[in-house]
């Protein structure tokens, strides 16, 4: 009785270790182009100490899209991010994508 026991919870031991090791983990859109690298990237500078917006990439803008301002003629860019989650503009894929080098 022992003896069979024994094997019931190697076996058991066996399968546990096997369900947690086949299990892969998958980082989504590695293969898609980054922003960071794109020649239209504009990285985002904090020059304001007092700026509530930190210097992160994350609030970098993209040259490609945005709006002028009729009465100023400055350029608004959009930022990166927004461009990468609309399909009519960069998209998850990257259309408007151009490396740097």
């Amino acid at each position: 009785m022992y003896i069979l026991y024994n094997k019931m919870n190697k076996l058991i031991y066996f399968l546990i270790l096997k369900i947690i090791f086949s299990t892969k983990l998958f980082i989504k859109n590695t293969n898609l182009p980054i922003c960071l690298n794109c020649l239209y990237f504009i990285e985002h500078k904090n020059n304001y100490p007092y700026d509530p917006i930190p210097d992160d990439k994350l609030y970098g803008r993209c040259k490609k899209f945005g709006e002028i301002d009729f009465v100023t003629g400055l350029i608004e860019y959009d930022f990166a991010k927004d461009c990468r989650d609309d399909i009519n503009k960069c998209g998850k894929i990257g259309s408007e994508y151009k490396d740097k080098t």
